[in-house]
């Protein structure tokens, strides 16, 4: 799959969400993405077996290994309303290393170009699996799975060797 975006451009000017003490809170991702280097790993979807059972364990095993590696965050978003999201958070990081975004919307998945279908997996549309490296609110790499089961580039050891 070939994003709609790439290296060089800014990252898409959408609002996600995410839950604190039980309140929706709105994420304006322009804004939160200023002035920071950050990994995001995006997902196809919460509680899924690839995601919650080999693709946020990489990312948790090399949190310290990415911050020391110079980037401010490391984020998840997942196609998820932000309860569903919450509750996935709770229970695959209960430590909270890593931040939970919801793009229930999928407003960030289509203005990347990566939402597809996958009803084979009963999933309807959702993300693809994608890790993007954003400095300052431009895209440094967006490395995007051929297929939502496939972790083969967008491990956490694919985002630690950027400039």
């Amino acid at each position: 799959m070939t994003p709609r975006l790439g290296i060089g451009d800014r990252v898409p000017d959408v609002t996600l969400a995410q839950l604190r003490q039980s309140a929706l809170v709105p994420v304006p991702l322009s804004r939160w993405l200023a002035n920071r280097r950050v990994a995001i790993a995006g997902i196809p979807g919460a509680f899924t077996p690839v995601c919650s059972c080999r693709h946020i364990p990489d990312l948790l095993d090399n949190v310290a290994r990415l911050k020391s590696a110079g980037f401010d965050e490391v984020a998840v978003v997942a196609p998820d309303n932000p309860w569903v999201v919450s509750a996935w958070a709770l229970d695959v990081d209960p430590q909270g290393r890593l931040t939970f975004l919801s793009d229930g919307n999928l407003a960030l998945a289509r203005a990347l170009g990566v939402a597809v279908h996958a009803p084979e997996l009963a999933l309807g549309e959702t993300s693809t699996r994608y890790l993007m490296v954003v400095k300052n609110g431009v895209i440094q790499r967006l490395n995007v799975e051929g297929h939502v089961n496939q972790l083969e580039c967008t491990r956490a050891s694919d985002a630690v060797y950027i400039d």
